[in-house]
């Protein structure tokens, strides 16, 4: 056999060699994605939540983790339309004839007075923890608690049907725009459900909650039903390598909410800060400390207009923020952890 034959054999056979390594390492390589993808199918398939999740992903749909834990914050600005406010357990030490250097406890009638309401204005500050699953792909379910804190400012008149009583208030220096101010605070908790569709990156969400709110100066909880449905798009955000910032989804979106709020309530007065002026008439007629006031009243208007944005860092941590305009005035901010 001749040089050039060796040669050519010894190529041949080296190339064989090459080829068949390749091979092999290309076989592994291709064993292990496959691995992998199954092991990443059975973590995601043995999940008990959300029911028929694996069907969803199996048609194309991403899903978001299933469980979640939100910080929340919101501030919110409105009018209110005040429709009666009314003082009740009343009464004052007056001398009788019989004992005129021994005053006697006598009531005093709940309509003695008349109060006025010009314009009423709130605002409120409230801090909650959420906490959520997807139960289904299309439905979550959440439950929400924490604090509110707030007021709430109304200018009113103060007359007297009774015109001994009216010429005694006139004679106070007359008690026309007062300020009349509730300072709230309080624990909220409640729950509610979302639901959402989509197509493509376009989605659609309806939320509806309840809520209660046991405050510090009223009898009783206040309730509250919010519905708000959003209608947005989603985009995908590239990564930034030179700082190491990953892949994230940026989601747009309009929406309106609606609150129908229970607005009829009562307290203390003595738990009540008033003017000079209207203090003074108080601790006239309310010697014992039993006086409550009633107030009667409802939102300017239910509706408002929002706009928001959320931004997916990664399948794990989400950013949200969202804005309310028109006659209610809010500002929403959250952050959101998801397994």
């Amino acid at each position: 056999m001749n040089l050039k034959k060796i040669l050519a054999l010894s190529l041949a056979c080296s190339a064989m060699i090459f080829l068949s390594q390749a091979h092999a390492q290309e076989t592994a390589k291709r064993v292990e994605q496959e691995k992998n993808l199954n092991s990443e199918g059975s973590e995601s398939g043995d999940r008990l939540l959300p029911f028929f999740g694996k069907e969803a992903g199996d048609r194309g749909y991403e899903l978001p983790e299933p469980f979640g834990v939100n910080v929340n914050y919101m501030h919110m600005k409105q009018d209110i339309v005040v429709e009666d406010i009314k003082f009740s357990g009343l009464g004052m030490n007056l001398p009788s004839f019989k004992y005129p250097f021994r005053p006697k406890y006598t009531p005093i009638p709940s309509d003695i007075f008349e109060i006025g309401v010009k314009s009423t204005k709130q605002k409120s500050h409230t801090e909650t923890l959420r906490l959520d699953t997807w139960v289904f792909p299309f439905m979550n379910v959440y439950g929400v608690f924490g604090r509110t804190k707030g007021s709430s400012l109304s200018k009113i008149s103060v007359s007297s049907p009774t015109p001994f009583v009216d010429k005694v208030i006139q004679g106070m220096g007359g008690m026309d725009d007062l300020d009349f101010v509730l300072k709230f605070k309080g624990k909220t908790f409640g729950g509610g459900i979302t639901l959402a569709g989509g197509y493509e990156n376009w989605f659609g969400l309806l939320d509806m909650n309840y809520t209660k709110t046991q405050l510090d100066i009223i009898t009783g909880n206040i309730k509250a039903f919010t519905l708000v449905p959003r209608f947005g798009y989603r985009f995908n955000v590239s990564g930034v390598e030179s700082i190491n910032w990953p892949e994230g989804k940026l989601s747009l979106w309009v929406g309106t909410m609606y609150q129908d709020v229970t607005q009829n309530f009562n307290g203390k007065l003595s738990n009540l800060d008033f003017s000079p002026k209207l203090q003074g008439l108080i601790n006239a007629v309310n010697s014992k400390g039993e006086g409550e006031f009633h107030v009667k009243q409802h939102l300017k208007s239910p509706w408002n207009m929002l706009v928001g944005a959320r931004y997916e860092v990664g399948k794990h941590f989400n950013i949200l923020t969202e804005v309310g305009f028109n006659k209610r005035k809010s500002f929403f901010l959250a952050g959101e952890f998801r397994f």
